[in-house]
């Protein structure tokens, strides 16, 4: 279950994350009056905005206007499964395939020993 989904009965403001592809990292700080800033990568040249769902869709298109960004586009985290059912099963299918890989490797080596 994402955030959004369990703020649905809240009079909380619905956040959403958006991707900003930079040309020109010195110019990061401008996308203040757009968002809140959570995070920037000068080495990779990004940045990431929280905005208001309401806003989202006029945001991305003012922020693909700016000369300084080559691409903004709406982040996925929202469409993350955070249930913990989601997450066990996620785990169990990890362990079987460690095992089977595990598995493989000893039979390789026995079959090289012998």
């Amino acid at each position: 279950m994402s955030i959004n989904q369990d703020l649905v009965d809240t009079t909380l403001t619905k956040r959403q994350g958006v991707v900003v592809y930079l040309n020109s990292v010195s110019n990061q700080y401008k996308l203040r009056r757009y968002g809140d800033i959570v995070y920037f990568s000068k080495k990779m040249g990004y940045c990431i905005l929280y905005v208001d769902q309401e806003e989202l869709d006029q945001v991305i298109e003012q922020l693909n206007r700016l000369n300084f960004v080559d691409q903004a586009e709406k982040a996925v985290s929202d469409e993350v499964d955070l249930s913990s059912s989601h997450i066990e099963e996620q785990i169990t299918t990890l362990a079987q395939e460690a095992e089977q890989k595990l598995q493989g490797s000893q039979e390789k080596n026995t079959d090289h020993i012998a």
